[in-house]
């Protein structure tokens, strides 16, 4: 990037968080995924670089609330403010409280959107409490086994 001209310090990179994949057969805790996220930014992301928004693409707020959350804690080397840019994971339940309502809920939207902006402020500083599950990623295997005894 440098050798094309960009201003590594004036830039904010957004990539995919590392995530198993929806089929994966593993079993993976909220700890172990922030784990490998934070391996991955320490052995490829430029110090120079001060921002990482990760996407939350298809992940719920409290998902990735918990990963991002998760990830901080573990962010104990690096320099840089790893957050999300957030689009996905707070305009769904927005658009959601809407759905065939025929106008906009602007008091209830209001009030969501606040919460939520606490959950990610929070998220973004590793200060996000997650429930058990969330953030985990259930294998395929480990649902089988769970669908077979229950």
């Amino acid at each position: 990037m440098i050798d094309h001209g960009v201003y590594m310090a004036g830039s904010t990179l957004k990539p995919n968080i590392v995530n198993p994949g929806r089929d994966c057969p593993i079993s993976y805790t909220v700890e172990q995924i922030a784990e490998a996220n934070v391996f991955v930014v320490e052995q490829s992301f430029p110090v120079a670089m001060k921002g990482c928004n990760y996407l939350s693409g298809g992940q719920t707020l409290h998902q990735a609330a918990a990963r991002l959350s998760a990830i901080n804690r573990a962010n104990s080397k690096g320099p840089w403010n790893l957050s999300f840019s957030w689009s996905q994971a707070l305009q769904l339940p927005l658009l959601n409280l809407c759905k065939g309502k025929g106008e906009l809920q602007l008091k209830e939207m209001s009030k969501l959107y606040i919460d939520e902006l606490k959950i990610a402020s929070a998220a973004a500083k590793g200060e996000y409490e997650w429930s058990n599950r969330d953030g985990a990623h259930v294998g395929k295997e480990s649902e089988k086994k769970r669908k077979l005894a229950g």
